[in-house]
């Protein structure tokens, strides 16, 4: 009998070895996922995580792990998810400044958001608000802006990491209001309690965190970035004419750069499918997001667009990373 050639016996060992190879690809995931949010627990962004990571436990039949990893306002975090293996066990959860403002006033930022992450998808954004204590003489944004033609005015935002620096001075350079920013580092508590004493004059806050107020009668909304579902009749400040304005806080959702195509397959319509579920965008909402899925695609091109466009402004103005 003859005895079979090598070809014959590789040729073999390709038709059972390349099954074997495809139905463990087709098997991810095999263990644990690890989503790693870039802020402590209890911030918005953890809340938005859980609520994702809870379903995908259900999508992809395993145990999806948050673990926060908070520093240099989510830098820390995002880095790590940067240089973590890229076999799709380690996923990030990250707010927009951290791959947007951040990186555009960093030269030596630890990473390169378009180059080094592989964006998943968004949930959609959570609008800016420009508040102004509700005793304050301005009950337009025409009013406030004209008053800042003749004079100086104060306005709170978070830190210079955040998105409202960049709006405020699109909004100066597009009105000619004087507008002096005034950061409060230690978050939006500071900044509240300061335009409720009235010791600045405005504030450009995240709409949740001033939403209460406004409603309760302390502060009043002139202009916000992107149309509310529950305020529609506040204005955008593209229908006031300044539609430059329109910089927002977003969650997206990313992976190391280089993940295997196999990996993606399983993990874009599963996230598509957690954050277009209608109870986990009921869910969504009620944390103050716009829910609105973007893909991959979509998430890139508004990095790209809001990193240019921080860099533009911070070189006109000056703005630097506090």
């Amino acid at each position: 009998m003859a005895r079979p050639t090598v070809a014959v016996l590789v040729a073999g060992f390709i038709v059972v070895v390349l099954p074997l190879t495809a139905v463990a690809q087709e098997r991810y995931p095999t263990r644990p996922i690890k989503m790693v949010v870039a802020l402590g627990a209890g911030s918005a962004t953890d809340a938005l995580a859980r609520i994702v990571a809870e379903f995908l436990r259900q999508e992809l039949g395993t145990d999806v792990v948050v673990e926060n990893k908070a520093g240099a306002g989510g830098v820390v975090g995002g880095d790590y998810v940067a240089k973590s293996k890229p076999d799709g066990y380690t996923l990030g959860a990250l707010h927009s400044s951290v791959v947007t403002t951040s990186p555009a006033l960093s030269p030596n930022y630890p990473f390169d958001p378009l180059k080094d992450l592989e964006s998943l998808g968004s949930t959609g954004v959570n609008p800016i608000a420009l508040v102004v204590n509700a005793a304050s003489p301005w009950k337009t944004l025409e009013a406030f802006l004209e008053h800042g033609q003749k004079g100086k005015v104060t306005c709170g935002i978070i830190g210079v990491g955040s998105h409202s620096p960049f709006n405020l001075e699109l909004l100066k350079s597009g009105s000619g209001a004087q507008i002096a920013i005034v950061p409060y580092k230690e978050g939006t508590g500071p900044a509240i309690a300061a335009l409720l004493g009235a010791h600045i004059d405005c504030s450009s806050l995240v709409w949740p965190a001033v939403a209460g107020h406004v409603r309760g009668g302390k502060f009043s909304a002139l202009a916000v970035t992107s149309r509310l579902k529950d305020a529609p009749d506040l204005p955008t400040f593209a229908k006031k004419g300044f539609p430059q304005l329109n910089l927002e806080v977003f969650l997206g959702f990313y992976g190391p750069a280089g993940l295997p195509k196999e990996v993606v397959a399983k993990l874009l319509p599963a996230l598509e499918k957690a954050i277009k579920n209608p109870e986990n965008a009921d869910r969504l909402e009620k944390t103050g997001f716009s829910v609105a899925y973007e893909g991959p695609k979509e998430v890139h091109e508004r990095i790209r667009r809001e990193i240019g466009i921080a860099r533009e402004v911070a070189k006109k103005s000056g703005i630097t990373q506090d």
